[in-house]
């Protein structure tokens, strides 16, 4: 996103400059503290938002919408910048050691934290205590399984029993650790199967691989696969949502196929540990006001297959997440995966 232009009025008076300065200094000190806080991003040092995936992404196109928002209102430069890699890791810790002064800002989601929380022994930075929780952007559209339409599978009842016979079936998921590998293990140890696992490092390489043959199967988020499943070159077989999608009504859900998966996804900004709380509060505000507007909605329903979730506080986010180290606990315990 664009460096904005600082255009000053040139003054060629060295006196009128000192006297002008002097009168700014003692304005700014008598600027009230709300004041100041308006002023917290001054315009001309863009705001970093790291995201943990590659551009093409879901997480990558909705960042930058947001990104484009966001920096008109707090009259600077929004700059994304893609980090994938280590499911999330990458871009995590290149916000926890960044300085907490607002200008680094970390879109992330439910896997990149509180399954990492749980499932790294020794990360390189602690993915949910050295980085400050700001808003809940995105989420309840969860994730899918998608198919080669050659494949002879149309739900997962099909897949299981294709997969009791065929011992070569490989699946595609955005990385060891994500929500998408974990519920697949999820399926696998409740239907007493196994398939091979590809980790991807970005979910914008998986749909071109499974479309040519490549790999028959991937977990995928619910934005990326729609072109290619509106042109018939994927077909998907469930959702991991907890409701149907809105863009996919015939296709059920995986608890409506039987499993019982209650791990579910969302997106969320963060700031680095010791952001001020007036910065993340005045975020909180600006984002949730974001998630309501009628072009948002749109967005998230036609391209992201998912609707904003209601905005919450930053005290709720946190309760959010503090349950959702509950339930992903049961997810990764069902997986049979051991923390590493």
């Amino acid at each position: 996103m664009n460096k904005p232009d600082s255009r000053l009025t040139l003054i060629t008076s060295s006196r009128r400059r000192t006297v002008l300065a002097a009168l700014g200094a003692v304005g700014a000190a008598m600027a009230t503290p709300a004041a100041r806080a308006q002023s917290a991003w001054p315009a001309g040092k863009p705001i970093r938002l790291v995201i943990p995936s590659g551009a093409g992404g879901g997480a990558d196109i909705f960042s930058r919408l947001m990104a484009e928002w966001l920096g008109k209102e707090l009259g600077t430069n929004v700059v994304v910048d893609n980090k994938p890699g280590a499911n999330g890791m990458l871009a995590t810790a290149e916000v926890a050691r960044a300085a907490p002064d607002g200008y680094t800002l970390l879109v992330s989601y439910t896997a990149a934290t509180v399954a990492n929380k749980l499932l790294m022994l020794k990360p390189p930075v602690d993915p949910i205590n050295d980085i400050t929780p700001i808003a809940r952007i995105g989420g309840s559209g969860g994730n899918m399984i998608v198919v080669n339409p050659e494949l002879p599978v149309k739900n997962v009842k099909e897949l299981i029993e294709l997969a009791k016979t065929r011992k070569d079936l490989s699946y595609a998921s955005w990385g060891i650790g994500s929500g998408g590998h974990l519920v697949m293990e999820g399926i696998e140890n409740q239907a007493g199967i196994k398939l091979n696992h590809v980790p991807y490092k970005t979910v914008a390489q998986i749909p071109p691989d499974v479309i040519s043959g490549v790999i028959p199967i991937a977990t995928i988020d619910s934005a990326t696969p729609m072109p290619f499943i509106r042109s018939g070159r994927l077909r998907p077989i469930t959702t991991m949502s907890m409701e149907r999608l809105p863009q996919l009504p015939d296709v059920p859900t995986l608890i409506e196929q039987g499993y019982k998966i209650d791990a579910f996804a969302w997106y969320g900004v963060f700031g680095p540990k010791g952001l001020p709380r007036d910065m993340a509060e005045r975020l909180n505000v600006l984002l949730n006001r974001w998630m309501t507007l009628p072009e948002t909605v749109e967005f998230m329903s036609q391209k992201q297959n998912t609707s904003p979730p209601k905005p919450i506080s930053i005290p709720e986010f946190e309760r959010v997440m503090k349950a959702d180290l509950v339930s992903w606990k049961r997810l990764i315990d069902l997986a049979g995966v051991k923390p590493e």
